[in-house]
């Protein structure tokens, strides 16, 4: 009786594996979907696709024709069955999408595959499965209608034949591969990166943000310009000019030096410095440096130009510009006398500098070498030689120090009236074995070695507080050092 009840053409077996089984799938599927909704899991779509599409096209299928007993060339079954491969294919699909190319790492090459590639591929599978379902379902002759699509597919493209055009267009760009997703181009004047590849058009974001729909057909027939081919590194090139008064081979070695201290800067391939022309006011230059990828052309160069300003000023470099015009104004630059007075101010803050006379304090501040360094730039380098002993005027800066893995430590933070390069008071030569760095903009004045040691001749209590200062900086610069 067994064998009879589990004997696969026994309706009664059907009517059980309808009426209990599909009722214990539901339940059984309906507590995986809640738990892979919990941990949004990934696969709670496609199994929701079997749960809610699957199974129950199944169940109808089953009972049309094991059930009921209906034959399979009825229309009902035949509906039913046309449903049964439909939420089979679309399952398929959505379960292989899933797992090749969901939560894709950025780099991969499930990632880099073009929408129209995953479109393309989704419609030449449906084909087959329609295919299969016309053939095995509904016993349609495909020879037949191969042919009676040939003739439709002929008035559909002369109809369709920009929208054609277009398709074929991205078909082709698909296989010959100018560029992928996240690749900046330029096309005619519109300038962008990559952020969709579909039937018709390509995406482009441009740098405002906005998205420029580009046809396929344009792409293919117009000049397209990649930025990251044939290698991701993209060059910047900056035309400045100096004064006449500059020797040529200082200003390379300045600006090459810059552009090593700009973040974002390769140092391979490394910075050049071109000597471009001989204007009416300057001596021209073109600055060359690299960096990972076009997409940091805009915020590296602005830290470029921003830097030079400050370089300019330190190395008391000049950029002329034309007058057209003579006006008498108030200049905002301040004069010699006005930064001895600010120097002087500073100097008072310092209570072992404020023992001093007036007349010692105006001779410091004059002697001092006023230096402006941007937000970011580095004041002094580990294992560069002391020049002198740094005092702050105005700004905020911050010590660190290079750990055991290589990472740069936080010991300290510097303000207005503070000192750093205290290690220069010693006789013999010094290396720094810190960083200094700009946290904001920071004017120093530099007191060079000759200078400070006049100072502390002068200053018993000076020499005590560098002192200090150094045995405090070098137990902080320990503890990093020796920390695990």
């Amino acid at each position: 009786m067994m064998n009879g009840l589990f004997d696969l053409s026994n309706q009664l077996f059907w009517m059980l594996v309808v009426a209990v089984g599909f009722p214990l799938a539901t339940i059984f599927l309906g507590e995986i979907n809640l738990r892979l909704r919990r941990a949004k899991h990934p696969l709670f779509t496609p199994l929701s696709n079997l749960r809610n599409l699957i199974l129950p096209t199944l169940t109808l299928f089953l009972l049309l024709s094991k059930v009921m007993g209906l034959a399979r060339d009825t229309v009902g079954v035949r509906i039913s069955e046309t449903l049964l491969w439909i939420a089979v294919i679309y399952t398929t699909l959505s379960i292989v999408n899933v797992i090749l190319f969901e939560d894709a790492q950025e780099g991969t090459w499930q990632a880099n595959v073009p929408k129209l590639f995953l479109d393309l591929s989704r419609f030449f599978l449906v084909l087959i499965g329609t295919a299969i379902v016309l053939s095995s379902v509904w016993q349609a002759d495909l020879g037949g209608l191969l042919t009676a699509l040939g003739v439709g597919s002929l008035v559909i493209g002369l109809a369709l034949q920009d929208s054609l055009s277009n398709i074929f267009s991205g078909i082709a760009l698909l296989f010959e591969r100018p560029f992928k997703l996240g690749d900046w181009i330029q096309v005619d004047d519109t300038l962008g990166k990559v952020v969709q590849i579909t039937w018709r058009s390509v995406h482009l974001q441009t740098k405002s943000d906005d998205i420029v729909i580009v046809p396929n057909s344009e792409l293919a027939g117009g000049t397209l310009k990649n930025h990251n081919r044939p290698i991701s590194v993209y060059q910047i090139k900056v035309e400045l000019g100096f004064s006449y008064d500059d020797p040529p081979n200082k200003i390379k070695q300045i600006m090459i030096q810059t552009a090593l201290e700009t973040e974002g800067v390769l140092a391979e391939p490394p910075p050049l410095v071109l000597t471009s022309a001989y204007a009416d006011f300057t001596i021209n230059y073109q600055v060359l440096f690299y960096v990972s990828d076009y997409s940091q052309e805009l915020s590296v160069r602005d830290r470029f130009m921003t830097r030079v300003w400050y370089v300019a000023k330190r190395y008391n470099l000049n950029i002329p510009y034309p007058i057209a015009a003579e006006y008498q104004y108030q200049s905002a630059t301040p004069t010699p006398k006005m930064l001895a007075d600010i120097a002087k101010k500073t100097l008072m803050q310092i209570p072992s500098l404020n023992q001093f006379g007036s007349e010692m304090l105006d001779t410091l501040s004059k002697k001092g070498t006023w230096l402006d360094f941007a937000r970011g730039e580095f004041v002094i380098l580990e294992g560069e030689s002391l020049r002198g002993l740094y005092l702050i005027i105005s700004g905020i800066a911050e010590i660190l120090v290079t750990d055991q893995t290589g990472q740069k430590q936080i010991i300290g933070q510097l303000e207005t009236g503070e000192l750093f390069g205290e290690k220069a008071s010693l006789i013999c030569e010094q290396i720094s074995d810190v960083c200094v760095l700009a946290v904001e903009d920071l004017q120093v004045l530099l007191l060079d070695k000759s200078t400070l040691q006049t100072l502390l001749e002068q200053s018993p209590r000076l020499s005590y507080e560098i002192g200090e200062i150094m045995e405090l900086r070098r137990r902080a610069v320990n503890s990093v050092l020796n920390a695990a």
